[in-house]
């Protein structure tokens, strides 16, 4: 009985902290988060996006890299409108020109591009995979995961620093490929977390010994280490005379 009522006050302690504390949502304005991003069409992997002709007016956005630049810091007027549970797939497609994207459809910019819905026919002009199409899109919370298949709203999905996410329009259990861009997705978490990294530097003691009128001593010029922001890597030199 003794532990029946402790377990619930704790159960009490720890809800009314977490209402008093809730979880923060990112990203915030000073995060600048990366994620992986490609669309199939009928077994047809599309070329990346170009870069958004809106740039600076927009929080979520890409350099046409096949990444998603989550920077909501980079809008000086409405940086909240990227922010936290705003920062979603539906928010990326909407902040770019003629990209389109439903719970059942999707149309990307470009000249001559089609609205795909589900039930649409997959032809072979379209792509190697023929039938009837459904969007569906798949998702990897790290470039090592395994993928997830989104049974909900698909512009809902929340974008996560390191994620993928791929948007499929295929025939019912077609396999939905990871992004190509997943290397670029390594090397841009890579760097970030390099740079993020401090530089370190340590100094080697002077001597206190003071040298005889008979003996000479070395004196030895301070050992000084170096950490590159960008590679990790360290290098030291020491010089003696």
């Amino acid at each position: 009985m003794v532990v029946i009522v402790v377990a619930g006050m704790g159960l009490v302690v720890y809800s009314r902290n977490e209402l008093l504390h809730p979880a923060v949502v990112g990203p915030t304005a000073t995060d600048n988060w990366q994620v992986a991003f490609a669309v199939d069409i009928c077994g047809t992997v599309q070329g990346d996006l170009p870069a958004n002709s809106n740039l600076t007016s927009v929080g979520i956005r890409t350099f046409g890299n096949g990444l998603i630049d989550v920077d909501p810091g980079v809008v000086t007027t409405n940086a909240a409108a990227y922010e936290g549970a705003n920062a979603t797939l539906g928010k990326f497609a909407s902040s770019y020109p003629g990209f389109t994207l439903t719970p059942t459809s999707i149309h990307l910019p470009g000249k001559g591009a089609r609205t795909w819905k589900n039930g649409d026919a997959c032809t072979a002009a379209a792509g190697p995979l023929h039938g009837a199409g459904t969007l569906e899109v798949e998702t990897w919370s790290s470039p090592r995961a395994t993928g997830t298949l989104v049974t909900g709203d698909p512009t809902k999905v929340h974008l996560d620093n390191g994620e993928m996410i791929t948007v499929a329009f295929l025939p019912k259990g077609a396999s939905i490929p990871e992004p190509a861009s997943k290397t670029a997705l390594l090397q841009a978490l890579g760097t970030a977390a390099a740079s993020s990294s401090s530089a370190t530097k340590s100094t080697l003691p002077a001597s206190s010994t003071t040298p005889s009128s008979s003996t000479k001593t070395s004196s030895t010029k301070t050992s000084s280490t170096k950490t590159s922001s960008v590679t990790g890597t360290t290098s030291s030199s020491t010089k003696k005379g």
